[in-house]
């Protein structure tokens, strides 16, 4: 690809936009997986949908690959710009609006991080309840792209659900409106879920509209060590029937699984070889 591109890049929207320096390249190229060596040739950085709409009709025209990136924390490689592509950053696009207490709804930029949002949440007794391992670095953009399940997907089930409206950005520069903060809205197909999930391969998430639910105030957490499988599958059912409403958490795992993070960190896990496999139970307390 020509590199005049960064200069033309430069020219129109101004050097703290872009940059090619061997470090960025390497931090916003690469999501958490190691078998992709990253290869960009440029990271930009817009700040509202409107540039973003400006740079990516600029990207078709001059036949321009772009990799969208947002808090980079997946496993799968999604992030990853390994054929010379440019790199869009979303981290400077992290506005966040006032919580619509009435509504219980929260207008947000994609690049906002989910643990920002949360604490914003929070302060009015609510909270976006789509929580992750990653919440202090993944951003609301990549959430919605990916249509992360989290830690609570038993309870409240994935993105998806909690998502009332869009602004997406095609790659000819189009700006869709999807969506927006009624409840009750039947007005034609729901388009927004085309862009939920859909990792940037139809257009890249700017703005949302997040849907709210009251705080937890109390929870109770349960470590299980289990003989095998079924045992498993049936602390899970009774676990359930018995905590309907209340269950939000089952999070099962291997002894082996539990030995290796142990030899790669200095955590001792607390029942270490005493069952074939563990389960991490999280409860709503009853009042």
């Amino acid at each position: 690809m020509d590199v005049s591109i960064i200069e033309k890049i430069r020219i129109r929207w101004g050097s703290d936009f872009i940059k090619a320096d061997s470090d960025s390249l390497s931090f916003y190229g690469r999501d958490w997986t190691t078998a992709f060596p990253p290869n960009p040739l440029a990271v930009v950085f817009p700040d509202s949908t409107e540039t973003l709409s400006e740079f990516l009709a600029f990207c078709l025209e001059h036949s321009v690959a772009v990799v969208p990136s947002g808090g980079r924390t997946g496993l799968a490689g999604g992030a990853v710009a390994a054929r010379g592509e440019l790199v869009v950053s979303l981290e400077r696009m992290n506005r966040l609006g006032e919580v619509d207490e009435f509504g219980q709804t929260l207008w947000v930029q994609a690049g906002a991080v989910t643990a920002t949002v949360r604490e914003r949440c929070e302060e009015k007794s609510l909270t976006w309840p789509v929580a992750f391992s990653a919440d202090g670095s993944s951003q609301i953009g990549g959430n919605i792209s990916t249509n992360a399940g989290g830690v609570h997907v038993i309870r409240y089930g994935s993105t998806r659900e909690w998502v009332m409206g869009l602004t997406v950005v095609l790659m000819g520069g189009e700006v869709l409106t999807l969506g927006g903060g009624l409840v009750k809205n039947n007005t034609g197909p729901d388009l927004k879920h085309l862009f939920i999930g859909s990792e940037g391969i139809l257009g890249i998430v700017t703005e949302a509209t997040l849907k709210l639910a009251p705080v937890v105030e109390s929870r109770e957490v349960y470590f299980f060590v289990l003989k095998d499988l079924k045992s498993a599958t049936d602390l899970f059912q009774q676990t359930r029937r018995y905590f309907p409403d209340e269950l939000l958490a089952f999070e099962l795992m291997d002894d082996r699984s539990v030995s290796l993070v142990s030899e790669q960190t200095p955590m001792t896990p607390p029942c270490a070889g005493e069952g074939e496999y563990y389960a991490l139970v999280e409860i709503e307390a009853r009042e």
